[in-house]
């Protein structure tokens, strides 16, 4: 418990493994808040995330708490099976979920689960029967991360949201989203929630390239975009598939839609980075981007920085905390 809790080493990890059991459980509104409580004179960390999806059983609500106990674990559409994902909750000093699945309501809490397992005690949560609960569920998670705040501005949130979970998927560059997703998300710092947009953003593809220069003159490069999308299998594994988006963009093209890069000039928000720090080629299992690989498109040093790519495969074999994929054999990662 105590490794699977510190593997997930980026604290944002709690945001993606939250919006994806909200995509696992069918919801179609979701709502994240993050704020300060003060309590007995101490200020505490307190994230909300709310769904209207199928909700929880009983069994459900105990293998929330369990470790490698996931009930999606037969149901190839899940995100989340290997009952891991949860566990990045317990890096808190309490954990509270409310839910139904429409007939029975239950209400759970586990005080200091962080402390526990450094006690060397396995956390137990308590389960009791609660009536007039909605369908859906609630989790309230109080002084996680050591009520270190630095990383959940409205601003990194909202960017990390984009990139790096179910909502900001590039699922939508080769299907069209049957189940629109409204998910409002209210950071540090803001007054107020704003609805974080379904899919990943990409720019319109320019206009013709010569009506480029006529308007940037030389720096017609830098304003450039286009789009290329490839579906296919393998060629010595023709079992799997991938599926494939590469957006070649010129610099300014990048900051007039991505307000955390920093560049000359430009007061850019806490934790914004730099062209060469985020893009190039991400890959991608669930259509969520898992790890970058700019070595596979780099010859010279540096084209990557041209790239908004990212490449889907559902055979990838992930790190518990999906922070790798370097567990899939070498032979695929070759194909790939």
């Amino acid at each position: 418990f105590i490794e699977i809790a510190n593997d997930f080493s980026n604290p944002l990890d709690l945001v993606r493994e939250a919006i994806s059991n909200c995509y696992d459980a069918k919801a179609n509104e979701i709502d994240i808040a993050f704020d300060v409580d003060r309590q007995y004179g101490e200020s505490m960390l307190r994230i909300v995330v709310s769904d209207n999806g199928t909700g929880m059983s009983k069994d459900q609500l105990q293998s929330f708490f369990d470790l490698g106990n996931s009930t999606r674990r037969e149901d190839p559409d899940a995100i989340g099976e290997k009952g891991h994902g949860t566990k990045v909750y317990f890096n808190s000093a309490k954990i509270e979920v409310e839910t139904s699945n429409g007939n029975d309501g239950f209400h759970a809490v586990m005080e200091h689960p962080f402390r526990k397992l450094y006690d060397r005690e396995i956390p137990i949560a308590l389960v009791t029967a609660k009536e007039g609960i909605v369908k859906g569920t609630k989790i309230t998670i109080l002084g996680y991360n050591n009520n270190r705040r630095d990383k959940f501005t409205h601003p990194i949130l909202k960017d990390y949201i984009g990139w790096f979970t179910k909502h900001g998927a590039v699922e939508n560059q080769f299907v069209e989203i049957t189940r629109p997703v409204t998910l409002r998300l209210k950071g540090l710092g803001s007054d107020q929630s704003e609805e974080i947009l379904q899919g990943h953003y990409f720019p319109e593809d320019s206009a013709d390239i010569n009506k480029l220069f006529e308007q940037h003159l030389v720096k017609a490069p830098d304003y450039y975009s286009k789009r290329i999308t490839r579906k296919g299998s393998l060629r010595n594994y023709p079992e799997i598939r991938f599926s494939a988006v590469f957006c070649i963009e010129g610099k300014y093209t990048k900051y007039l839609y991505n307000a955390m890069l920093r560049r000359p000039g430009y007061s850019a928000p806490e934790g914004a980075y730099t062209i060469q720090e985020r893009y190039g080629l991400w890959i991608c299992k669930d259509f969520i981007p898992i790890q970058r690989k700019n070595e596979w498109i780099t010859f010279k040093g540096s084209e990557y920085t041209k790239f908004h790519a990212f490449i889907n495969c559902q055979n990838l074999r992930l790190t518990a905390n999906r922070g790798s994929i370097d567990n899939t054999p070498s032979e695929v990662l070759q194909d790939i």
